[in-house]
């Protein structure tokens, strides 16, 4: 199944307007993202248009906003396609993955936040 129908059906789950994310947009990640870490907490901001919003940060993550780097959606597929899957959720919503649980939800604070 492609990552498009993925998240759609994703979206769909959560009751979300489907909002994906460019190849070339740029997600800002903590260290662990690349090496398969989790939990992984996930939050879409509203953002420029070359940021796709997503933050996606670990435990590794130690608070330091110059320790974040950002890199472009497609090493997000093509690293982490679990994660992915939940980037065509609007501006917004948050996720928690670790493990076996999972947990996704609007954050209408996040939401109003503006760029």
């Amino acid at each position: 199944m492609s990552i498009e129908l993925n998240q759609q059906e994703c979206c769909e789950h959560y009751g979300a307007q489907y909002q994906p994310v460019e190849q070339a947009q740029l997600v800002t990640i903590s260290k662990g993202i690349y090496e398969g870490v989790t939990p992984v907490e996930g939050v879409r901001y509203p953002s420029p248009e070359h940021m796709s919003g997503w933050w996606l940060t670990t435990d590794e993550y130690n608070g330091n906003i110059d320790s974040l780097v950002t890199v472009h959606f497609q090493h997000i597929i093509e690293k982490r396609p679990e994660l992915a899957l939940y980037m065509a959720l609007p501006f917004g919503y948050r996720f928690n993955l670790g493990g076996e649980t999972e947990h996704v939800w609007f954050d209408q604070e996040v939401a109003n936040e503006s760029i």
